[in-house]
């Protein structure tokens, strides 16, 4: 008997030591995939430098489209999951605007931003976001449900460009 007890005495720590083991595994290989509006940080160049950037669309299990923080749409990209170092941090720089986030996840789901669609229409004024800035416009035309061409009040019609809807802040 006197044997049995020392051989529970001497399992009671391994199995501890075990316990913790399969629970530090566990917590380290149940981290969260990366999702629509997360902010990443993408390695971009030849040089292996890092760009802040926020998910867009999901194209696949390993393959991301990212908007690159800072940069105009046309600088968005399809990153396949090696290129994101992971995490940019719950405060980046530059958070998306909520609208922006709520957009690419209807149009990763199939749909469109019902409350954008035919919402604005030739002739109408608008604020248009650019650059951290408003400026107040003039739709001119409908480029597509989401797109419209604007016109700059008081500017020359040289700044004219075709905005998505996620740019249009509110009516004046």
């Amino acid at each position: 008997m006197a044997r049995q007890a020392g051989s529970r005495r001497q399992s009671g720590p391994m199995a501890r030591s075990w316990l913790a083991l399969v629970v530090l595994l566990l917590a380290l290989g149940c981290a969260r995939p990366y999702q629509i509006g997360d902010h990443v940080l993408v390695e971009w160049g030849d040089e292996g430098h890092v760009y802040p950037a926020f998910i867009v669309k999901q194209k696949s299990g390993s393959v991301f489209r990212v908007h690159f923080e800072g940069y105009p749409a046309r600088w968005d990209e399809d990153v396949p999951l090696p290129r994101i170092r992971g995490r940019a941090g719950p405060s980046p720089a530059h958070p998306p605007p909520p609208r922006k986030i709520r957009l690419a996840q209807a149009r990763a789901e199939g749909q469109e931003d019902q409350t954008q669609l035919g919402r604005y229409k030739a002739g109408d004024r608008v604020r248009v976001s650019w650059r951290g800035s408003v400026y107040r416009a003039v739709v001119l035309e409908l480029k597509s449900p989401t797109e419209f061409k604007v016109h700059y009040e008081g500017h020359e019609s040289a700044w004219d460009e075709v905005v998505p809807a996620s740019r249009i802040v509110t009516t004046p």
